[in-house]
């Protein structure tokens, strides 16, 4: 009854939950870890186009190798990120355009 005699409403479990957020998390940014020996970062795979109308601005998103933020600027076409752990690759998702310039920083 998690918690209540007699719910209101159906919520999802607790694991249900934890995994929708995780698979957020994902959508803005995440470690792609298919290649243990060249990981890298890919920032916004999950991001339909239809976002990139308008200024994102992604903040303190955990991942395997460390954090990032980082922001989207339609009128420039530019992705700043700052990644504080591990240094690797970083690649865009799918639904950038090809021409959008990456500012990259990994401060210590």
């Amino acid at each position: 009854v998690r918690g209540w005699v007699k719910p209101g409403q159906v919520t999802p479990h607790y694991w249900t939950a934890a995994e929708m957020l995780l698979l957020q998390l994902e959508m803005l940014a995440f470690v792609d870890e298919t290649d243990p020996a060249k990981p890298r970062w890919v920032l916004g795979a999950g991001v339909p186009p239809s976002w990139l109308d308008s200024p994102l601005d992604v903040k303190r998103v955990g991942a395997s190798r460390g954090r990032v933020d980082w922001s989207w600027d339609p009128s420039t076409k530019r992705v700043k990120a700052t990644i504080l752990g591990e240094t690797a690759e970083v690649v865009l998702g799918p639904s950038f355009p090809k021409d959008a310039q990456l500012d990259l920083s990994f401060p210590p």
